[in-house]
């Protein structure tokens, strides 16, 4: 693998100044690059196949292991070598000058580093072999043979072992000075989610245990984990306020500005693009980009604000963070497109490093959360102190997320070393599905007059909001907003209010009744369906509604006989936490289900009989080709492992092509030929930069498609060459 090393020696005996640096550190990174994704995705079908007595499963988790001891080991080898020169070097402060002396050192550091690399190149292929099965043999080869050349920097190019990512093959960094090092210690991962109703965030620090949150709203009487999803710009379209700040702010004063709440929903529409508008409270337009980014923008400040209360003084900047967005499953790849592109905007990660952002399912996220709380951790301790789910292969259990709008159903199975299988998912969006605060604030309008709705709203905004932020189904809210009424009407508090008061009030407890009751059936149905033919051992309610004792109760009394329901203390924030943990574990999902037939729109040689009435293509050299043909990556409920690679192969039709665009689309069939079938969707495109090739060259050419992974990945790479080319995904209409 790679070109072949010639090393000579300098007269001095050292290294001569040409080969100090055999391989730069960006040919390196390309090569490991290569390795990870091109020749592990090879790899992968052989596994599948078994080998050796092996089953594939076993074989797989060998062949994880095995790559991760050959890069290991490479770069132990080396870093001892550093180790001991070092503890021979002059002191730092001559070590650190261009002195003749610093050279040489530094050259007799590769020197023994080459030393190390050619004794091992000779000895591996028998020592290191001896149990390895035989289809792993040539994968473990090229992981020691590239740990080595990374070795031979100076400073080495490193693998990160303590963040894997997905799959067996560490990140790359690059070792730094020692205050870089006290920093990279200090790693930190920031989830966060603007819901509809409330939005929070949630960090963890490498080293600590614990995931902490702010509270918000204590200057308002609050003491919640979450603040409003509300965000106020000034008269020039300029950030202002966020949370409760901005959901206080005067009625008077709003009027003039732009107010923007619950807008989450937004970005789930069929056609979204960059310059999508958003209506303000006042009927006043903004980019909706500008909202989304400057609301991630004010989480990233007050997240790094908080932190550094918490880590003795050290600054922390967005870029010495991981960070992870939730998104709901339903959503499109152009939205999660579009809130990749806002965090950019707001300052998260850069474009250089998107890696540094991962975009996490809420529903998945919420389930890697419950599967490893403990006994304590449950409203009711139903749990025995014995019993640990994630530990227990084989253990089937179903998260339910009762969000604001809709309810999120997928099933999970624990598999080895506590990795998850997807087995199911389902989404039902509730019959009105308006946020709760909405439905409050239109019973009120509906049944009050004008002006006791405008009175509470300007008197009493912080009593109204802990009103509608306290709801839960249980109705007792109905003396609280009695009592509210009374102080607007400005009676006594021992004083009851008028007939038609308390008349009005129970109309609106009757509305929400049965907003509820519509919401409660839904929840239900959908449980049963999914159960249906399952056994299930575990169900977790999690979600602002699973916190209804009602809604718990009902659940329970539906379903107990089926499956033990469970709901965690901290329900509401199980997306957040369970962010965290999927941030710094990527792979912990270990397959998920496909929802639709992915694939791109192809051209094949066109035939009169399979391709009759198609659209036809025809090259300079007058060749014809059909345009409209499909080509499958992945198909309706399907299993799909998230390192799983699809391949496709293809020749340029064109002999000087040096672009080519693919089309992405999804459809409902699991049998789709062409693109113009009824059902098939566009929901994108990628293009694709083909290295400069000497017209007539022939060319092969392979993309490889990731479609088991939250977001797509795609990455190209030219056979013949190969080197990896650059992939532009375009999920947004425009």
């Amino acid at each position: 693998m790679g070109k072949e090393v010639d090393l000579t020696l300098g007269s001095s005996g050292v290294l001569s100044e040409d080969f100090t640096n055999p391989y730069k550190e960006s040919e390196l990174k390309i090569m490991y690059e290569k390795l990870r994704i091109n020749e592990w995705a090879n790899l992968v079908p052989k596994l599948r196949k078994g080998g050796s007595g092996m089953s594939a499963k076993d074989l797989r988790i060998k062949a994880e292991q095995v790559i991760r001891d050959g890069l290991r080991q490479s770069q132990e080898d080396t870093q001892k070598v550093i180790k001991t020169t070092e503890a021979l070097a002059l002191g730092s402060q001559e070590r650190s000058s261009k002195t003749k002396t610093a050279q040489y050192f530094e050259s007799a550091i590769q020197n023994l580093q080459l030393a190390v690399y050619h004794e091992k190149v000779g000895i591996y292929n028998t020592q290191k072999l001896q149990d390895i099965p035989e289809v792993l043999r040539p994968m473990f080869e090229d992981c020691y043979k590239i740990g080595c050349l990374m070795a031979l920097h100076n400073p080495p190019v490193l693998l990160n072992f303590d963040n894997s990512g997905q799959g067996p093959f560490p990140p790359i960094k690059t070792e730094c000075s020692s205050t870089d090092e006290e920093m990279a210690d200090h790693r930190v991962f920031i989830a966060v989610d603007l819901g509809m109703d409330f939005s929070g965030y949630c960090f963890k620090i490498a080293e600590s245990e614990q995931i902490q949150q702010p509270k918000w709203g204590k200057e308002f009487g609050f003491n919640t984990p979450k603040t409003p999803t509300c965000i106020l710009f000034d008269g020039d379209q300029k950030f202002f306020k966020f949370g409760y700040d901005a959901i206080m702010t005067k009625k008077d004063e709003a009027k003039q500005l732009y107010l923007f709440d619950n807008f989450k929903m937004e970005l789930h529409k069929n056609k979204l693009h960059r310059d999508v508008m958003l209506t303000s409270k006042n009927g006043k337009k903004m980019r909706a980009m500008t909202v989304f980014s400057e609301s991630l923008r004010f989480m990233k400040d007050h997240a790094l604000e908080t932190i550094g209360k918490h880590t003795a003084g050290v600054k922390y900047s967005a870029s010495d963070a991981t960070w992870i967005l939730t998104v709901p499953a339903i959503w499109s790849a152009a939205a999660k497109q579009f809130m990749r592109e806002a965090a950019t905007e707001a300052g998260l990660v850069t474009e250089s490093e998107p890696d540094r952002l991962i975009i996490a399912l809420e529903h998945e996220a919420a389930s890697v959360w419950c599967k490893q709380l403990t006994h304590k951790q449950f409203m009711e301790e139903d749990l025995t102190e014995a019993e640990a789910i994630m530990k227990v292969p084989g253990t089937q259990y179903m998260v339910a997320d009762c969000g604001g709008v809709n309810i999120n159903i997928t099933v999970h199975e624990v598999m080895e070393g506590g990795h998850l299988k997807e087995l199911n998912w389902a989404t039902k969006t509730f019959v009105d599905p308006k946020p709760i605060d909405k439905h409050f604030k239109e019973c009120l309008r509906e049944t009050f007059y004008e002006k006791m709705c405008d009175a509470l709203e300007e008197k009493h905004p912080s009593d109204l909001q802990k009103l509608m932020y306290d709801y839960n189904g249980d109705f007792k809210f109905l003396s609280n907003l009695e009592q509210l009424v009374r102080k607007v009407e400005e009676k006594g508090a021992s004083s009851r209010g008028s007939p038609e008061t308390q008349r009005r009030i129970l109309q609106i407890g009757d509305k929400l009744k049965l907003l509820h009751d519509n919401r409660i059936r839904s929840i239900e149905s959908l449980i049963r369906e999914i159960l249906t033919g399952r056994k299930i051992s575990y169900m977790f309610l999690v979600g602002g509604f699973a916190l209804s004792p009602y809604v718990y109760s009902f659940v329970k009394e539906k379903f107990e006989g089926r499956c033990k329901v469970l709901c965690p203390a901290d329900a509401q924030m199980a997306v957040l936490n369970g962010a965290v943990t999927f941030g710094m574990r990527q792979n912990v999902v270990e397959s998920r289900i496909s929802r639709y037939t992915y694939g791109i729109k192809i051209v094949e040689e066109f035939d009169q009989t399979r391709h009759r009435g198609k659209r036809k293509y025809v090259t300079k050299e007058g060749k014809a080709y059909c345009n409209d043909c499909f080509h499958c990556f992945v198909k309706k409920n399907e299993s799909v492992s998230f390192d799983e690679v699809s391949e496709f192969d293809f020749n340029p039709v064109e002999r000087d092509q040096k672009h080519v665009q693919f089309d992405l689309y999804y459809t409902e069939s699991k049998s789709a030929r062409f693109v113009d079938e009824p059902g098939m969707v566009k929901i994108g495109s990628l293009a694709v930069s083909m290295p400069g090739i000497k017209s007539g060259s022939p060319r092969t050419l392979k993309l490889q498609v990731k479609v088991g992974c939250p977001e797509m990945q795609v990455t190209f790479i030219d056979v013949n060459t190969g080197e990896i080319g650059s992939v532009k995904l375009a999920l947004m209409s425009k």
